[in-house]
């Protein structure tokens, strides 16, 4: 009963996401509906309207409208993050830069951002509104610090940590947050669904790395390693370097200089074989065990525990978005 309801409620964001857009230029309303799906399944608002709900408090309509903002801010995200990755697919189709240039681009982007903020402030609440600006200028700095940190072959496990925070965590930070503040919950509460998000985004975000080395483009809607062709460094890479840098170098270079698939197969061949995938693998589940110890926190002083099911949910989702293949080999 409980998925159908947050299947409806799902529907509503939906709802509400065109409500935002409905005086936006067409190609606005297209684009941001394409580039929004994604195999998260409008994971991030699934965490808003869970907590929101924990905690029993909240205005439905200010939890749908909240849950919309946030993942309006993440679709802006990405529109810009394309635009500095140069990236011309995302999730199978053309992204917007590549079909309108990077002015243009750019400027979606930002209008996307104003239009969240825009339908927050119908929520009169400074808190909300501050806790939203707050995770926009986390996301600023961990696109400066991925950028920095391109092709940096020294990266440490807790730098990579760091700049995966800013970059993906935060956000859901951000919706767990939210949606116990909006429940009602005490600030204690509301600091521990936000560490919930933040270690959730984590083993997110170290599964999608793990899909860009492992899938192909048919699976993942972008070109096979996208990530080590643009220089980014994920956690598999930093630990084969930590156990043999310069043949890890050597072949990721080797990649990057050639995009040839045998090269490609040659790197992919040496994370496996050195342990590196399985590495990523365990930092995933430790991720979600840590998590699941701070839900168990939570569990018996929330006004709705039988909603504590949802986030087990979500959890799940997170580890079964890894095809089995990649954890076998």
């Amino acid at each position: 009963m409980r998925a159908e309801q947050l299947n409806n409620y799902i529907d509503l964001v939906e709802e509400r996401i065109s409500e935002i857009l409905a005086d936006s230029d067409q190609l606005v309303t297209r684009y941001v509906t394409e580039i929004s799906k994604s195999r998260g399944k409008r994971l991030r608002p699934r965490m808003l309207i869970s907590f929101a709900e924990i905690f029993g408090g909240s205005e439905f309509s200010s939890a749908i409208n909240c849950s919309a903002c946030c993942e309006l801010l993440h679709t802006a995200t990405l529109i810009h993050d394309d635009i500095i990755d140069e990236a011309h697919t995302r999730r199978g189709n053309l992204t917007l830069n590549s079909m309108f240039g990077n002015e243009v681009a750019v400027i979606v982007g930002d209008y996307v951002l104003a239009l969240v903020l825009k339908s927050l402030n119908l929520e009169r609440d400074f808190n909300l509104t501050e806790m939203l600006l707050d995770t926009s200028q986390e996301l600023g700095l961990g696109v400066i610090e991925e950028v920095l940190n391109r092709n940096n072959f020294r990266l440490s496990v807790e730098k990579y940590y760091g700049v995966i925070h800013l970059k993906t965590a935060v956000l859901f930070s951000l919706c767990c947050a939210m949606g116990a503040y909006l429940g009602g919950a005490e600030d204690r509460q509301i600091k521990l669904a936000a560490e919930y998000g933040r270690l959730l985004g984590l083993a997110f975000q170290i599964v999608d790395d793990l899909l860009d080395l492992t899938q192909d483009e048919e699976s993942t809607g972008k070109p096979v390693m996208s990530d080590l062709r643009e220089g980014r460094i994920t956690l598999a890479l930093v630990h084969s370097l930590m156990q043999d840098a310069p043949r890890t170098q050597q072949l990721a270079e080797r990649y990057q200089e050639t995009h040839a698939q045998e090269d490609a197969d040659a790197i992919k061949a040496h994370l496996f074989s050195g342990g590196s995938i399985q590495f990523s693998m365990d930092a995933v589940r430790d991720f979600i065990s840590q998590a699941r110890t701070v839900a168990l926190r939570l569990a018996d002083e929330v006004r709705n525990p039988e909603w504590m099911d949802e986030l087990e949910e979500i959890e799940r989702k997170v580890l079964e978005a890894l095809p089995a293949s990649v954890a076998s080999n």
